[in-house]
C-alpha cells in the first residue's frame, strides 16, 4: 500500500541506501519491500531500497516496476537486460544510491531485513568503517552448502590472516564511499563478492562483526543449488586471483589510489627518459638498505602524487573530505583525547562531512599535545615499532615532541620530490642541500644517509659551518656539484647571496633554488635570484607536517599539499579573506597514529580565493605569502601590528651599519632592539631605525637599546628577527591591521 506520507522527492537528505541484486525473485521481493520499509519507520531514517534486476526471466522485472509506482522515490529500480553477477549488481546499485550510507542484502530472504538497525547502530556506536553481519548456526541446516560455506570461510581467514565468523557474507553496511573504494579491484573474478571484507582488510578499513539470525529459503532457486561443483571449481580461481591481488601484490592502503580508480585524470607530468627511469630503478632497489622507518612503498605514493596534482579543484577538495571523514572516524574509535572532546561537543563522526563542518571541532594547540601526549592523545591501536619520535626546533622557546607513523613519513618523501619536480629538477640530477645532514643520527642511521645522498646525486653543505671565513670554500664546493636545484634555509641562501654579490664570485649557477625553513622577504628572494641567476621556488613547512605547501612554476602563492593536509586561514574563527592575513590551522589526514585535526601551528599566511584557478592547471588550494609565526607579531601601541617579517625586510638594507639584530616584546608599550653593530654602524644609523619603528609602532613605544657582541641563533640554525612574549591570539582577537611586510628600502 502506498504511504504518500512517506514519499520521497529526488532532493531528499538520503541516510541510506539498500541495494538488493535480485535473479528470479519474484516471490520474494514483495516482502523484502514491505519488511525494508518498515524498518524504514521503525528506525525513523530515510532511506531507500534499490532493486537490481540482474537479467531475471521470470517477472521480477515486472514487480520492481510495479514496487516502484507504489512507492515512488523509496524504491528505485535498476535492469540489467542479462545476468551479470552480484557484484555487477552492486555497482549498479551504488552507482544510483544517494545515500550515505549502503547496506547490501540478498534478495531470498535469508538474512532478516530488521537486522539492518542493528548493522546501523553498530557502525555508528563503534565508529568503524564497515560492518558485517554474519550467519548465526541458530535454525541453519547442515547440508552440503553450509560445510562448503565454512570450508571456504576458513580458507579466507587462513589466506588473509584474517578471523571472522562468515568471512564470505554479503550482508554489509558502510558509507557509500567506502563502498565504491571496496568494488574497486584489478581484474575479474567470478564471485568477487565472497572477498569483500577481505577488500576492507587489505585496504586498511575497520570492521566489526554483527551475528544475525539466517533462514533456509523458502521461495525459488539459488544459482548455488544449480551448479555447486562448478562453483566449487571457480571459487579456488578466485581465491588464488585474491592472494595474489590482497596479499602478494598489496598496495599501501590510500584513498587516493581507490579514488583516482574512480575519477582517473591525465598524468600531465614529463615523462623519464630511459636513463633516468634505469637510474630511479636502481635508486628504489637499493631504497629500504639506505632508509630507516621508510620503505620503498614511496614509490607507490610518489606515482600517485604525480597523478593527484591534476585533479580539479572540486575533485582535489572532495579527496579530501573522503580522507578527512575516514580520519574522523578514526580518531573517534581509536583516541580517546579525540573521542572524548567530540562526546563533550555532542558530536560524532557522521556530522561532520567536509570541510565545511570543521569550524564544529574545536582547535588542537601544541600545549594539548604536550599535556596528553603520554595520556590519551595516541591512537590505541598503532603499531609502536611504525612510528617515529619527531622534536621540532624549539623556534618558540620550548622544544616539542609528536609522532608520525610510517604511512605518513613515506607519504611527506613522496611529496617532497614531486614539489622538486615543479622545480624543473628530475631525479638523478645533481643537488645541493645547505642544511644540518646527519645530527641526531645515529652511526647507522648517518651511515644510510650518506649512502642515500650518494645514489640520489646529492651534495650537503653543514648549515653550521657557515661563516665569514669559509664562504669562498663553500661557494666552490657548490661550484663543483654542478647543481641543478639548491635547497636550504632562507637565511642561509640570503647569507650566500649576499656573499656572491659582494665579490662578483658567481661560479655556481643551479637551475632552481628552494627556500624552506624560514619566511623568504621579497628583498632576499630578489637577491637570491639575482646572485645565484635562477627561481627560488619557496617551501612552508614544519617538523611536524615536513612539506606543507610549495610554490609552482607559476609563483603564485604556495600549493598545498592536499592529499595530505587541509589548510585553514583564520581570523577571528573565520576563514580569513582573500589578501587578508590569518593564522595558519592545519588537519593532517594521513598521520593515524597520533592525529593533528585543527591544530594551531602558530604561523601565519596570506588567504587566497579558493576560486582562482592557477595558471599550472595543478587544483590544489593556495596560501599567500607566509608572514612568519604568531609569536613574532609585534603589538604597536596605536592598535597596529607588525609581523616578525617586517624588521627582517627592512633591515636587510642596513646590514652594511647593523651586522644582526632582534626585537624583542616582553610588556606592552615597549621593545627591546637587540644590535650586533657591523663595520660601518653609526648613531644616525640607528636613529633613522628607531624612527621608522616608532612610525609604524606609534610614538609613544619605548625602545630599549642593547648591544651586543653576538646573538645566538636557534638549535637549528635559524635566526629570530622578533619574538614576542605578549598573547596575541587570531582566534578571538585578531588584530584590525597588520603591516604588509613588503616594504623595502631605508625610511621605508
Amino acid at each position: 500500500m502506498t504511504d504518500a506520507h512517506h514519499e520521497l522527492a529526488p532532493e531528499t537528505p538520503i541516510e541510506l541506501s539498500v541495494l538488493v541484486p535480485c535473479l528470479n525473485e519474484e516471490l520474494n521481493i514483495p516482502e523484502l519491500t514491505d519488511r525494508i520499509l518498515g524498518v524504514f519507520r521503525a528506525g525513523a531514517l530515510t532511506g531507500e531500497l534499490i532493486l537490481v534486476d540482474d537479467g531475471s526471466t521470470d517477472g521480477t522485472a515486472t514487480t520492481i516496476r510495479a514496487l516502484m509506482a507504489a512507492h515512488p522515490g523509496l524504491v528505485v529500480g535498476c535492469f540489467h537486460p542479462q545476468n551479470r553477477g552480484i557484484t555487477a549488481a552492486w555497482r549498479t546499485g551504488a552507482a544510483a544510491a544517494r545515500g550515505k550510507l549502503v547496506a547490501t542484502i540478498d534478495a531470498d530472504l535469508q538474512y532478516q531485513p530488521e537486522d539492518l538497525l542493528r548493522l546501523r547502530r553498530e557502525l555508528y556506536e563503534h565508529s568503524v568503517d564497515v560492518v558485517q553481519g554474519w550467519r548465526s548456526a541458530v535454525g541453519r541446516r547442515r547440508d552440503r552448502r553450509y560445510h562448503l560455506s565454512r570450508g571456504l570461510n576458513h580458507l579466507l581467514n587462513t589466506t588473509f590472516g584474517m578471523s571472522l565468523h562468515d568471512n564470505k557474507s554479503g550482508f554489509v553496511m558502510c558509507a557509500r564511499e567506502v563502498f565504491q573504494d571496496l568494488l574497486t579491484y584489478k581484474g575479474s573474478y567470478f564471485y568477487w563478492q565472497s572477498f569483500i571484507l577481505v577488500a576492507a582488510h587489505a585496504k586498511g578499513y575497520s570492521y566489526k562483526e554483527v551475528e544475525t539470525l539466517f533462514e533456509q529459503r523458502r521461495q525459488g532457486v539459488s544459482f548455488l543449488d544449480q551448479a555447486a561443483a562448478r562453483a566449487v571449481v571457480k571459487s579456488f580461481y578466485d581465491l588464488g586471483k585474491a592472494a595474489w591481488e590482497y596479499r602478494v601484490d598489496r598496495i599501501p592502503p590510500d584513498v587516493a589510489t581507490q579514488y583516482l580508480r574512480r575519477n582517473p585524470v591525465v598524468d600531465r607530468s614529463p615523462e623519464r627518459d630511459p636513463l633516468s627511469t634505469a637510474r630511479w630503478r636502481a635508486y628504489l632497489a637499493a631504497f629500504n638498505h639506505t632508509h630507516w622507518m621508510i620503505t620503498r612503498d614511496v614509490e607507490h605514493y610518489y606515482e600517485t602524487l604525480r597523478r593527484t596534482q591534476w585533479l580539479t579543484p572540486s575533485q582535489t577538495r572532495e579527496l579530501q573530505d573522503e580522507k578527512l571523514r575516514r580520519l574522523l572516524r578514526h580518531c573517534y574509535r581509536n583516541v580517546p583525547y579525540y573521542r572524548a572532546r567530540m562526546q563533550e561537543l555532542k558530536l560524532r563522526p557522521e556530522d561532520i562531512r567536509g570541510q565545511e563542518d570543521l569550524h564544529k571541532l574545536p582547535f588542537l594547540t601544541k600545549a594539548d599535545i604536550r599535556r596528553h601526549l603520554y595520556f590519551d592523545i595516541m591512537s590505541e591501536n598503532h603499531d609502536k615499532s611504525q612510528v617515529l619520535k619527531i622534536t621540532t626546533s624549539g623556534s618558540t622557546g620550548e622544544p616539542f615532541v609528536c609522532y608520525a607513523d610510517r604511512a605518513q613519513l613515506e607519504f611527506r618523501w613522496a611529496a617532497t620530490l614531486r614539489a622538486q619536480e615543479w622545480t624543473g629538477y628530475r631525479f638523478g640530477d645533481p643537488t645541493v642541500r645547505l642544511w644540518h645532514q646527519t645530527i641526531g643520527m645515529t652511526k647507522w642511521q648517518a651511515a644510510r644517509e650518506r649512502a642515500d645522498a650518494v645514489l640520489s646525486n646529492r651534495t650537503f653543505i653543514p648549515i653550521f659551518e657557515l661563516s665569514d671565513d669559509n664562504l669562498g670554500e663553500m661557494i666552490a664546493r657548490i661550484a663543483g656539484a654542478r647543481p641543478v636545484l639548491m635547497d636550504g634555509y632562507a637565511e642561509a641562501l640570503d647569507f650566500l647571496a649576499h656573499y656572491v654579490k659582494s665579490t662578483g664570485k658567481v661560479a655556481a649557477r643551479p637551475r632552481a633554488i628552494m627556500s624552506s625553513a624560514q619566511t623568504l622577504p621579497l628583498p632576499s628572494r630578489r637577491l637570491i635570484e639575482e646572485a645565484f641567476g635562477c627561481k627560488v621556488f619557496d617551501k612552508y613547512g614544519s617538523r611536524e607536517f615536513s612539506g606543507i605547501a610549495y610554490e609552482c612554476d607559476a609563483h603564485e602563492g604556495h600549493h598545498v599539499v592536499a592529499e595530505g593536509y587541509i589548510v585553514e586561514v583564520l581570523r577571528d574563527g573565520r576563514p580569513a579573506e582573500p589578501g587578508e592575513i590569518g593564522e595558519v590551522v592545519i588537519t593532517d589526514l594521513n598521520n593515524f597514529c597520533m592525529p593533528f585535526v585543527r591544530y594551531r601551528i602558530g604561523d601565519l599566511a596570506e588567504a587566497m580565493s579558493p576560486s582562482l584557478p592557477c595558471p599550472c592547471g595543478r587544483g590544489a588550494p593556495r596560501v599567500g605569502r607566509i608572514e612568519g609565526r604568531v609569536q613574532s607579531i609585534i603589538r604597536g601601541t596605536d592598535g597596529r601590528y607588525l609581523p616578525g617579517t617586517f624588521f627582517a625586510h627592512y633591515l636587510k638594507e642596513f646590514d652594511y651599519a647593523i651586522k644582526r639584530f632582534q626585537v624583542v616584546q616582553e610588556e606592552r608599550d615597549a621593545i627591546t632592539f637587540r644590535v650586533v653593530k657591523g663595520g660601518r654602524f653609526s648613531q644616525q644609523v640607528l636613529d633613522e631605525v628607531l624612527a621608522t619603528f616608532r612610525r609604524h609602532l606609534g610614538e609613544r613605544m619605548r625602545v630599549d637599546v642593547e648591544f651586543a657582541d653576538d646573538i645566538a641563533l636557534v638549535r637549528t640554525g635559524k635566526h629570530l628577527a622578533s619574538v614576542s612574549r605578549l598573547n596575541v591570539d587570531f582566534q578571538r582577537a585578531a588584530p584590525a591591521e597588520i603591516l604588509a611586510s613588503g616594504l623595502s628600502g631605508p625610511g621605508a
